[in-house]
């Protein structure tokens, strides 16, 4: 299905949305480091660095430049309607019998594939980085943990992770960023999926995995033209790993050892 956008919509280069997608990620990665280097002294987790940066750095960082963006393209005005032009109504069923089957696949890639690409990745070409930045909330992390500390992660994690941060990042591709690069042709989904990838500068070694895993719902959204398939895919894979965090702190599962 195509649909002529809105001249309003102004549409931007493939260097221009590779610089605006990687932009949060620039900004955050000096906080990351510098909290996570903190936080380990205090022997915390840098999962608790990671979701502190999502919160007041990539989502505050994410809107300033939709705002900013979207203000110029409309003579000073900035409007949801605006910014994400694609909000297509999709039929019930197309989330159950598409929806559903591609957020399994995402959390497949993501607590499946994506911890053996780490191992893989670190020990073969980054071996040399100190252990408090490596992203590595696997195996261990949660016995290491008093249960206030659990709670305020599961907290952290539902809004810096699903809500806020989850929601923000898709927004953010797939909902400001894609409609803006329709010159692209086909090839925008996957160009998209490409630099959210990359988009997670601490943890390179994830890039593949993740481009992989983004690749379908990009093209869903680029199909339907609705960023509310990929919402319901990208909150969707989040929540379940906040579920998993939420029996483990509730005592209803094992924590992994």
């Amino acid at each position: 299905m195509q649909q002529t956008e809105s001249p309003a919509i102004q549409q931007i280069s493939a260097r221009q949305a590779a610089l605006l997608q990687l932009a949060p990620a620039f900004a955050s990665l000096p906080f990351y480091a510098v909290l996570a280097w903190f936080l380990a002294g205090q022997g915390i987790p840098n999962l608790f660095a990671l979701l502190f940066t999502i919160l007041l750095i990539e989502v505050p960082v994410s809107w300033i430049i939709m705002v900013r963006h979207v203000r110029r393209e409309h003579d000073g005005r900035f409007t949801l309607a605006a910014a994400f032009p694609w909000r297509t109504a999709v039929p019930w069923w197309q989330y159950l019998v598409i929806g559903v089957p591609v957020t399994i696949f995402s959390t497949v890639m993501v607590a499946g594939v994506s911890p053996q690409f780490q191992t893989l990745l670190l020990e073969s070409f980054f071996d040399g980085l100190p252990g408090w930045f490596v992203m590595n909330p696997g195996p261990g992390m949660f016995s290491t943990l008093s249960r206030e500390l659990l709670l305020t992660l599961w907290v952290l994690m539902l809004f810096g992770m699903v809500l806020v941060g989850g929601m923000t990042q898709e927004l953010f591709a797939r909902g400001f960023l894609l409609p803006r690069t329709q010159n692209l042709g086909r090839w925008a989904p996957a160009f998209n999926a490409l630099f959210f990838a990359i988009f997670h500068l601490i943890s390179p070694w994830n890039w593949l995995p993740f481009f992989l895993m983004v690749l379908p719902w990009a093209y869903l959204v680029w199909w339907r033209r609705s960023v509310k398939i990929g919402l319901f895919i990208h909150v969707g894979m989040l929540a379940l790993q906040w579920l998993a965090m939420t029996l483990i702190i509730f005592g209803l599962a094992p924590a992994p050892v």
